[in-house]
């Protein structure tokens, strides 16, 4: 694919390494075009789209049950009376010969039917996808709708093998971005350790991590529900944000200018409002894959405000996070101790 300058629709379809990443049968390409789509934010609605169409047009063949068969060739088999040693006249040759062209006929529809809606695979066992975000990275999935969503570091995702079937249900653990692919039919169902999101089809940044105190939600656009364990259930607009504190059990929604600030993770920018010290040495392990040692205990509480890029080194943002801060801190491998 990097051979086109300026690709189209077609080009996607035809590209054999690009099927194979659609219908997830080789994991070489899957990683390949899952890095394709972190680097290509403009386009990507021509690669959605054809991705979209390699998977309805190509389908798991099943192969239909004998039983099915066979009892329907037995109640056929009875109508014509196969078992009695009589003289079959030549009318009822002609019959029987329209039956079993019938039953041939009626075979071949069940399999054109069960091969595209596993009608008749209803006790099939869920098996479950399950996606990982090592830290220090970001990763970009399609779900089997063509639903769009960006993994942040250290970021869990899974589903199950009924997605899309019989429902739309993920379960998050991290931070994630859901560009949800609309349909009234299925409900798009987001799990949190603390709290479910429901939506038909919206964009939305999810972080959910389990060592963290806060979660939010903030939403782009359309409309989501917030549903907690107890079942209070919160209704977030464009341009808000829901926070829970889970220690205290309390949340709040609050309207945010720029709310994709919430969200520029995704293209590799690090934010942070008014976050304790704390927090945002939490953040940047994730992000750099490294870990942190407090000494100073009295500077975990202090709060910040700013935005840095990931291709900023840590040595960089510590020294600005000192222009405000007294704080010594030394650097070895992936530890950063702080006194």
């Amino acid at each position: 694919m990097n051979k086109y300058t300026n690709y189209t629709f077609e080009d996607f379809i035809l590209d054999e390494s690009f099927n194979n990443y659609a219908l997830k049968v080789i994991d070489e390409d899957t990683l390949y075009w899952e890095n394709w789509f972190n680097k290509n934010h403009i386009n990507i609605k021509i690669a959605i789209d054809a991705c979209k169409c390699i998977q309805s047009v190509k389908f798991k063949k099943n192969k239909l049950p004998e039983q099915f068969k066979n009892n329907e060739w037995a109640l056929l088999s009875q109508k014509l009376q196969f078992g009695k040693k009589t003289k079959i006249k030549r009318n009822k040759i002609v019959l029987m010969r329209k039956y079993v062209a019938a039953f041939v006929l009626l075979i071949g529809l069940f399999n054109v039917i069960y091969f595209s809606s596993d009608l008749f695979n209803i006790s099939e066992e869920i098996t479950y996808t399950k996606i990982y975000t090592p830290k220090g990275k970001i990763r970009t999935i399609l779900l089997p709708d063509s639903t769009l969503v960006y993994l942040n570091s250290d970021t869990k995702l899974k589903y199950g093998s009924d997605f899309g079937k019989n429902n739309r249900e993920v379960y998050l653990e991290g931070e994630a971005y859901f560009d949800v692919i609309h349909n009234p039919n299925k409900t798009f169902i987001v799990h949190t350790s603390e709290y479910d999101i429901k939506v038909l089809g919206t964009a939305f940044n999810v972080s959910a991590y389990l060592y963290d105190n806060i979660y939010q939600t903030s939403l782009e656009r359309g409309k989501i529900s917030i549903i907690d364990k107890k079942g209070k259930k919160s209704t977030l607009n464009p341009d808000e944000i829901h926070l829970l504190i889970r220690n205290k059990k309390q949340s709040k929604i609050y309207r945010i200018e720029n709310i994709n600030k919430y969200s520029s993770w995704r293209k590799g920018e690090i934010f942070f409002c008014n976050q304790s010290f704390k927090n945002i040495a939490r953040e940047l392990e994730r992000t750099y894959n490294i870990h942190f040692y407090i000494n100073k205990k009295e500077i975990e509480n202090l709060k910040y405000t700013g935005k840095f890029d990931r291709n900023d080194s840590i040595t960089k943002i510590l020294k600005i996070l000192k222009l405000t801060t007294e704080f010594n801190y030394t650097l070895k491998n992936d530890t950063v101790e702080i006194n």
